[in-house]
Parts: structure tokens; C-alpha cells; sequence
């Protein structure tokens, strides 16, 4: 934690870490209801295609291998989300959750706390206290355009065993490293354009930004209740900062704290499993939500330099200001091995 005149930030502390991994079509018939975990076939319903696009548009994509069968899945299957507004309410969703799980000792001492949504495309998130001494929590545009874009490629490699994840990074990251103005947004081209409308993807991609959104701002939680920050003392929030004074705190390196990173971590990891346990009969979140954005940022830092020198004169400030990613996975791990022991 820093402060920037009387502003005080701790920025995001999540644990990176090295992890594992349409065109729509109308019938002349009337549609007959269908049986749960029916899927149509691909181009059906109203699933858009590959979101966002962009233009003009980019050429084909990198090649991928032939689709496989997704497995059978009964799970109801989830609505697309599209666009940043809906980003965001489900974040706000996710965090009701979070808090929902918490002991009552540390929901008593971060309810109320407000959500601040930074407009800027920098992939990051904050957990602080504004000039007024009140706790805040905020997230980037950028990283939740990140997450989107993991949430895609990881459901469309999972489900049809293509390579689209690797591309995706592969078409971000450097620009990443090169300018803090690149967006994480996922590219046109890169999910083959036939599953980009399929039902099962959408749905697949939901449950895993969920579980993105859960480990990161269960981390986020953590550095306020745990007492990092100072200022969450059960005395709620009123509005937040004005969003405009967030953007500048991204380029402003805070003291790093090992010890509260890493309290953090485990305590974040814990919140979200529980919160993910309290979901049954639905898609009970997992480590693997902490684990995929841990990817994200290991290979970012591997596309800066492999950490060091290179890494502290990145344009972007999650590497300037947190430990090497690669070294903060097998400790998620570890956590998540203790939880599942104690819960089973």
C-alpha cells in the first residue's frame, strides 16, 4: 500500500501462476421445447457470434485443428454476456457471493464497500482507501475485458479441443508489453467462426469468467479485511472515487508487501472455494479460476522479459509492481489441496 497525496491504493495482488489451459440460422418451423441440457445444433438460437468484433475486420485467424465433440454436459445452459455494462453487473453478482461466504467477523468489516469502475484498459485491479479514509474496491475495463477473453478461449479449447487460448495471448501480449494502451480484448479471428455462436461455448465461458472474477476479487476482499489497507473497519463506503482519479495510480509503484500478497492469496482462494461450494447444484467454482488468470499474467511476464529488470520497466503495472507470476502458482495449489481436505 502507497499513498498518492492522501489517497491510499494497494494495487492487485493476485497470484499468477503457470496453469494447465456463427452465423445465425432461422427455420421456417416453429421452435418445440426442448428437454433439459438439449443443445442446437450449431448457429441456432440466439448466441451472437464471436464478441467483439472489430474493424476493420482482421483476416482469418491462425489455423486451428479440425473441432472435436464436446462431451455431453446437463447443466442448464447460461446466456451469453456481451458487453462491458453486463461485465460488470455479473462482477457485481460474483461479489455478493463472495461476501455471502465470508465469516460473520469479516463480512461485518467489508459490507458496503463500493465498486469502482476504472475506465481505463490497463488489466489490473485495486483494493484501497480514498482521501476520506473510506475503503473502495475497483476493476480495470481492462481486466475485465482480459477475462472475457480467457473465458473464450479456455471454454472453445475445452470443449472442441482447438489452440485458441495460445493464439489469443499470442495476439495480445506483446502489444501489451510494448504500450499501456493495448487492449486485452479478444481479437476477431481468433475463435473459428463456426463454434463461435454455439450455445455450449457461450454458456462454458460464462461459468469460467465467473470463477476468474471469484479468485480476483476474493484476493481483492482479503487485503481489506485482513487489515492491508487500513481503512475497512465495518464502516462501509459511501460512493467511492470519481472513477477519473483511478487511471493514474496504475503508473505509480506501491512498496510490495510479500507477506500480504500471499495472506492474500490464501485467504482469497479460501473465500472463493467457499463461495463455490455454496453454489451446488450449479457450476461450483474452483482454483482453476485463479489458475487461468495466473496463465494470463505468467506469460505476460514471459513476453516482458521473464521477469528481472525487464519486467520492473513494463508499460504495464501489474508486472512493475508484484512478484514474478510463475513463482505464486504451486502456492494456490497448495491452498486449494488444504481446502479440498478440509471440506470433503
Amino acid at each position: 500500500m502507497r499513498k498518492l497525496g492522501s489517497l491510499v491504493v494497494l494495487l492487485l495482488g493476485l497470484a499468477p501462476a503457470l496453469a494447465a489451459g456463427c452465423n445465425a440460422s432461422t427455420s421456417g418451423s416453429t421452435p418445440q421445447p426442448q428437454p433439459p441440457g438439449y443443445y442446437p445444433p450449431y448457429g441456432q438460437g440466439p448466441y451472437p457470434p464471436q464478441y467483439p468484433p472489430q474493424y476493420p475486420p482482421q483476416g482469418p485467424g491462425p489455423m486451428q485443428p479440425p473441432p472435436q465433440q464436446p462431451p455431453p454436459q446437463t447443466r442448464p445452459l447460461l446466456p451469453p454476456l456481451v458487453g462491458i455494462q453486463a461485465q460488470q453487473q455479473e462482477l457485481r453478482s460474483v461479489l455478493a457471493e463472495l461476501l455471502a461466504a465470508l465469516s460473520a467477523q469479516n463480512q461485518a468489516l467489508v459490507r458496503g464497500i463500493p465498486l469502482v469502475f476504472d475506465p481505463t484498459v490497463e488489466v489490473n485491479a485495486f483494493a484501497g482507501c480514498d482521501e476520506q479514509g473510506a475503503p473502495f474496491l475497483a476493476a480495470t475495463v481492462g481486466i475485465l475485458e482480459a477475462i472475457d477473453g480467457i473465458a473464450q478461449t479456455r471454454a472453445t479449447d475445452e470443449l472442441f479441443g482447438t489452440k485458441t487460448y495460445d493464439a489469443y495471448c499470442n495476439a495480445v501480449l506483446p502489444a501489451m508489453v510494448r504500450s499501456d494502451k493495448a487492449r486485452a480484448t479478444l481479437p476477431q479471428g481468433i475463435i473459428p467462426a463456426n463454434l463461435g455462436a454455439d450455445p455450449r461455448r457461450w454458456s462454458r465461458a460464462r461459468e469460467i469468467y465467473d470463477e476468474v472474477l471469484a479468485f480476483t476479487f476474493g484476493h481483492e476482499l482479503a487485503h481489506h479485511y485482513l487489515g492491508h489497507t487500513g481503512c475497512a473497519k465495518g464502516q462501509g463506503g459511501g460512493a467511492g472515487p470519481d472513477p477519473a482519479r483511478l487511471g493514474r495510480l496504475l503508473s505509480v509503484v506501491p512498496i510490495f508487501n510479500q507477506a500480504g500478497e500471499t495472506a492474500s492469496d490464501s485467504a482469497g482462494a479460501y473465500n472463493a472455494l467457499d463461495a463455490g461450494r455454496a453454489r451446488r447444484p450449479q457450476y461450483e467454482w474452483s482454483e482453476n479460476g485463479g489458475v487461468f488468470l495466473l496463465d494470463f499474467f505468467a506469460r505476460l511476464e514471459q513476453t516482458a522479459g521473464a521477469g528481472g529488470v525487464l519486467s520492473l520497466l513494463s508499460p504495464t503495472a501489474f508486472l512493475r509492481t508484484h512478484p514474478n507470476p510463475l513463482a505464486r502458482i504451486p502456492w494456490l495449489q497448495t491452498v486449494a489441496r488444504t481446502w479440498h481436505g478440509q471440506r470433503r
